[in-house]
């Protein structure tokens, strides 16, 4: 038998949420969510849990799409294209190389990112839930190589690193097991997603999108660290306590843009919509 501590539920965020976003299923993902944390041994719990958080979130995506790029490639490299055939007669006018065929198609732009979100004592229960469905979102839109995911409270940890190939389903576990707590220190977190850009293989653009009410508890000046990136996206969370002036500075120092989360029920769709943002730079 499922069971939901009443200590947790007395503390919820997700009141009034259930019925309206998320379908009538809100409060069976909490329960299941919270049974997880009463028996977090069990994996018969962590598949139903990782599986409802990605049904969700795939409701927020509803029809994912990514900007698409055209190319012209020789017909080794692109053979199920369409012929490009003004391109080609350019090249080759005899048409008498097949392999000088040139082939055009539309591919999706590519482009990578860090994602660093507050996982200090503040991001427990309904909160944590929710930004594990944020995740999920995350990696419905960018594939599992291009994206990078670093929780951030007194310390700042790599869930998933740049270039690393896995599941959708073995990050999301990974980023629920690690139970909010602690402080928070932005700067922390900014200097970990800093350093995905610094792995063998990696290039381009420092780009960045956190998740943070602007108040650091703890650590060092993150604007010193927003600053080394070249386009950084605060994602601000209000609430008690927030600073969306700390959260406006950071993004302006990071080069980019502060988008607000009135609610924190809105962060998996505001999550999407900064993704889609960052793959039209």
């Amino acid at each position: 038998m499922l069971f939901f501590p009443p200590e947790l539920a007395a503390e919820s965020e997700w009141h009034g949420v259930g019925a309206q976003a998320f379908d009538g299923k809100a409060e069976w993902i909490r329960t299941v969510y919270f049974q997880r944390l009463r028996n977090n041994s069990d994996p018969a719990l962590d598949r139903e849990l990782v599986n409802l958080v990605l049904d969700r979130a795939r409701s927020v995506v509803a029809h994912p799409s990514r900007p698409m790029l055209h190319r012209v490639e020789n017909f080794e490299k692109a053979p199920f294209g369409e012929l490009a055939l003004e391109e080609t007669l350019e090249e080759n006018p005899s048409l008498s190389i097949e392999q000088e065929l040139l082939m055009a198609e539309n591919v999706e732009k590519p482009f990578s990112c860090v994602t660093l979100l507050d996982a200090s004592a503040s991001m427990s229960g309904d909160k944590h839930l929710l930004a594990s469905i944020a995740v999920a979102v995350l990696l419905l839109e960018v594939p599992s190589k291009d994206t990078s995911l670093v929780v951030f409270s007194s310390h700042a940890k790599t869930i998933k690193r740049l270039l690393q190939e896995e599941s959708r389903e073995a990050t999301i576990l990974r980023f629920l097991k690690v139970q909010p707590k602690g402080f928070t220190n932005i700067y922390a977190g900014l200097e970990e997603g800093l350093k995905q850009f610094g792995t063998r293989g990696t290039s381009g653009r420092k780009v960045g999108l956190i998740a943070t009410d602007g108040r650091s508890t703890e650590g060092g000046d993150p604007l010193e660290s927003a600053a080394k990136y070249d386009f950084l996206v605060v994602l601000h969370l209000h609430g008690p306590g927030s600073h969306l002036e700390a959260s406006e500075e950071i993004a302006q120092k990071g080069h980019g843009i502060c988008l607000e989360v009135e609610r924190f029920e809105e962060l998996p769709r505001r999550l999407y919509e900064a993704v889609r943002l960052l793959a039209r730079l």
